[in-house]
């Protein structure tokens, strides 16, 4: 019996948010829901929730076209005046054969943080990080932006880009390295020309 009246006591504490810490601090803030006994979601504007970048396209597309012309033109001997003339034919024959394929694959796995800059009407929040990572002179830079539902973000306030709606996602590196797998001046100019 005893057992059961301190857990009633326990129970009203909590729920009125009078219980404390040992440290003096509320186990429940009922302004903002945060508890110790449970993890912080973000759901406010300068809140950060980390992106995990698992993106792949591949896009394929084949085109072949054949095609085939042939006209022949002939005639006989002129009569009267054009007697002179002798039978006489005219053929021409056009082929063309046209044939393409392009295929495009592209990979990106990547973690950035990024803050909640916008919480829209409907509750979901508008996303925005930049992550720049420089390393012996070569710069590689990360920047993201996009709209995610507040349900999907997770409880650790991780999410996958692909529940990011609007999403706009750049990589872009600088150094000594970018630069040399970059064609020449005088090979630019040349595929300018031609």
């Amino acid at each position: 019996m005893k057992t059961l009246g301190i857990t009633a006591l326990i129970t009203l504490a909590l729920t009125t948010g009078a219980a404390v810490s040992s440290a003096g601090q509320p186990l429940i803030d009922l302004e903002s829901g945060s508890s110790l006994v449970s993890n912080f979601k973000a759901h406010r504007v300068g809140d950060i929730i980390t992106i995990m970048i698992v993106e792949e396209s591949t896009a394929n597309a084949t085109a072949k076209t054949d095609a085939n012309n042939k006209s022949e033109v002939s005639g006989g001997p002129g009569l009267g005046v054009l007697d002179l003339l002798t039978n006489w034919g005219i053929s021409t024959e056009n082929k063309f054969t046209g044939d393409g394929r392009t295929q495009r694959t592209g990979n990106l796995n990547a973690e950035i943080t990024a803050r909640i800059v916008e919480v829209l009407h409907n509750g979901d929040y508008r996303l925005a990080g930049t992550r720049m990572v420089d390393i012996n002179g070569e710069r590689q830079l990360i920047e993201i932006s996009g709209i995610c539902r507040a349900r999907d973000v997770r409880p650790d306030n991780t999410i996958y880009s692909t529940y990011i709606a609007d999403a706009r996602i750049a990589y872009n590196g600088t150094g000594v390295v970018n630069a040399s797998s970059e064609p020449g001046v005088i090979t630019k100019l040349v595929n300018w020309l031609f």
